[in-house]
């Protein structure tokens, strides 16, 4: 099975017409905009698919939207397909949309969410003249040498985003930014200022993190059950307790996109998938990590070759859910409380790669495994369980399922 992390679109990439194709697709997409719409008192199909492109791209009228596509374009693809990604992780906004299809919240919780975060960062631009710029065509190490050379580095401008080696976003005064725009020109950079009235991840959002504390204490946060990355931290989530001041620092600190990318690469993943409007993490993940095969779900001409690298994985999910998949299915689906990088790679990347060998040369052979192979899988099973620190009542349950399922009655003597 691929190992495939998930990417979740951040502000920036709405347009008008997004999740219109998914809306008239999937019944369950239509619930999910019913949903935004009662929660909100907004009508969702009608911003995100009408003429009004200013109203979209209002700040709190643009994150929850983006939200909405992000979790619908995942979700019809896990419908659609079965499979499970391995990591998630999302560009600012996204990083929401991650924590929602992590199951860390709900839905209902994470769209009020964006919506409390677009007006607390709506607020917090009223009277002050902000903005962003985007720094290309130059090293994002020499561009924050060159901040730092700048008296009111940290002052009236910050770096907002490492988004790539050659991508990097500044936030603040638009005034400071207009001064220090000149000299990354002379230093042969290319400055593009983003249509953005505000200065998302600096000091001047400081008062909406606060204001986001309150919203954020009264979501009912559960155990992420995909490793879901920080923005802050370029790492996973290591608590449920830590996620919401996570959150609340992303607002004024910089966002590490590439960091994050460089931290995937040692996961090995296979495959990136962008879910939300637009391409823009799937452009990043190339510029990141050069041969890296990515694709964006929004993009139709990305469909087909999409489907044709994972075919052989759906087909042994839809067509042939034997025995060695059921196993791989409950080692990606139990929820981790372990951490550590080191010993997630040794207690559970390691052996889920051990099994997903066992199953493809089954399926090549097109043969059944037998009780000693059978037994292999599960000790590499519980091995994983024990490296995620699965409760015992859990594991139990587990093995008593594969249990009754495969007839086989000494299975459930590994639930010890």
């Amino acid at each position: 099975m691929k190992n495939i992390a998930f990417l979740f679109s951040g502000q920036g990439s709405q347009y008008k017409g997004m999740g219109q194709d998914l809306f008239e697709k999937y019944d369950s997409v239509k619930a999910l905009f019913s949903t935004a719409s009662e929660l909100l008192d907004v009508d969702m199909a009608a911003l995100c698919f009408g003429d009004s492109v200013e109203d979209l791209n209002q700040t709190e009228n643009t994150q929850p939207a983006i939200l909405l596509t992000s979790v619908a374009s995942y979700q019809a693809f896990i419908k659609e397909t079965k499979l499970t990604p391995r990591w998630l992780a999302g560009h600012s906004l996204g990083e929401i949309s991650a924590l929602v299809c992590a199951n860390a919240m709900t839905f209902s919780e994470g769209i009020r969410l964006a919506r409390s975060r677009g007006l607390a960062m709506a607020k917090a631009s009223d009277g002050v003249d902000l903005g962003m710029s985007a720094i290309t065509k130059i090293d994002s190490s020499r561009v924050k040498e060159i901040c730092q050379q700048q008296d009111d580095f940290e002052k009236t401008f910050v770096v907002a985003n490492f988004n790539s080696p050659q991508q990097t976003v500044l936030s603040g005064d638009k005034q400071a930014l207009a001064a220090v725009g000149e000299i990354l020109k002379v230093n042969n950079a290319n400055v593009i200022p983003l249509r953005v009235s505000s200065a998302f991840h600096s000091p001047y959002m400081s008062q909406a993190a606060e204001t986001l504390r309150q919203p954020l204490a009264e979501i009912k946060w559960q155990t992420p059950q995909i490793p879901v990355l920080s923005n802050v931290t370029a790492r996973v989530h290591h608590s449920k307790e830590a996620i919401a001041e996570s959150l609340i620092q992303q607002m004024t600190h910089p966002v590490l996109w590439q960091d994050s990318m460089q931290f995937l690469q040692r996961q090995h993943i296979d495959l990136y998938v962008e879910s939300g409007p637009n391409d823009v993490l799937k452009k990043l993940a190339k510029a990141n990590l050069e041969a890296q095969r990515s694709y964006a779900l929004d993009k139709e001409e990305d469909s087909q070759p999409l489907m044709d690298f994972l075919a052989h994985d759906i087909r042994l999910i839809n067509e042939k859910p034997e025995f060695i998949g059921k196993c791989l299915a409950i080692a990606v689906s139990t929820r981790n409380a372990n951490w550590d990088e080191q010993a997630y790679k040794e207690g559970v990347i390691q052996p889920y790669e051990t099994i997903k060998k066992m199953q493809e040369e089954f399926s090549t052979q097109s043969k059944e495994p037998n009780d000693e192979s059978m037994k292999t899988v599960l000790t590499l099973l519980n091995q994983i369980f024990e490296t995620k620190g699965t409760p015992q009542d859990e594991r139990n349950m587990r093995f008593q399922q594969l249990a009754e399922i495969e007839g086989r009655s000494w299975i459930s003597e590994f639930s010890g």
